[in-house]
């Protein structure tokens, strides 16, 4: 009887050993994130667009710097918009196209170098652009350009840029909104404006503050002789279209 229990004992310490060590090679291992391919920081290989701006204060007579940047990455390629509109001076508009190379893990930012075709003082010119942008922010550089000899205007110094103007990511809906609501008003002002031009003048806008969460603004516009400054309000669909706009 003792010898039958020592059998059975040693049984079922046997079939113990072989469960525990069944059930642990059938344990899965919890799946731990690459630390390098969740990395935000990474090169995005989608489409992405992404805007970027800046507004300055207006001064006494409704003028304010404006710098807007629309900058559209697919892969390799960056497409755009870069336009400067300062208060009071010429402005510089144009489109860019280029590249982007990957993010600098130092800067954790990555540099756009581009060919900007602007538009400024009635004149079109091709010129070399470079900007640096990262989280929340885009830096243009600047430097001296010279013509390479095409009419073409490169930097003479690539590695003497500097980087003072800095812009700060916005919505790009807003940012179309923003534009839409301005165009709307240029083309328009004529039949909107509620004092007539005088003495064979047209009306022309001359500055544009806008609130977006109110969807109303201030326009200044003047034909030549007078100058008028209104309040309006527009309504706009869910595409930033304006469907409506009127000026008190």
């Amino acid at each position: 009887m003792r010898k039958r229990n020592i059998i059975i004992g040693i049984i079922l310490v046997i079939i113990i050993i072989i469960v525990y060590f069944t059930t642990k090679s059938e344990v899965i291992a919890p799946i731990i994130p690459d630390p390098i391919v969740n990395d935000v920081s990474q090169d995005n290989t989608k489409p992405t667009e992404l805007c970027f701006a800046k507004f300055g204060t207006p001064n006494s007579d409704g003028f304010y710097d404006k710098y807007t940047l629309r900058l559209m990455l697919d892969g390799e390629k960056a497409t755009g918009e870069l336009n400067f509109l300062p208060a009071e001076k010429d402005k510089k508009i144009g489109e860019f196209e280029g590249t982007v190379g990957p993010v600098d893990k130092k800067m954790m930012a990555r540099t756009a170098d581009l060919w900007w075709f602007t538009f400024a003082e009635g004149m079109n010119i091709e010129e070399q652009l470079r900007i640096i942008f990262g989280e929340g922010t885009a830096s243009v550089g600047f430097g001296e350009m010279v013509d390479r000899g095409d009419g073409v205007y490169v930097y003479k110094d690539l590695n003497n840029l500097s980087y003072t103007l800095n812009l700060t990511d916005v919505s790009c809906a807003d940012l179309a909104e923003r534009v839409n609501v301005e165009s709307y008003l240029k083309d328009n002002i004529q039949e909107l404006s509620p004092v007539k031009a005088v003495l064979g003048g047209k009306w022309y806008i001359v500055s544009t503050t806008i609130d977006l969460a109110k969807n109303t603004g201030t326009v200044i516009y003047e034909d030549g002789h007078i100058q008028e400054e209104k309040s309006f309000s527009y309504v706009a669909n869910s595409k930033g279209e304006i469907e409506s706009l009127s000026i008190k």
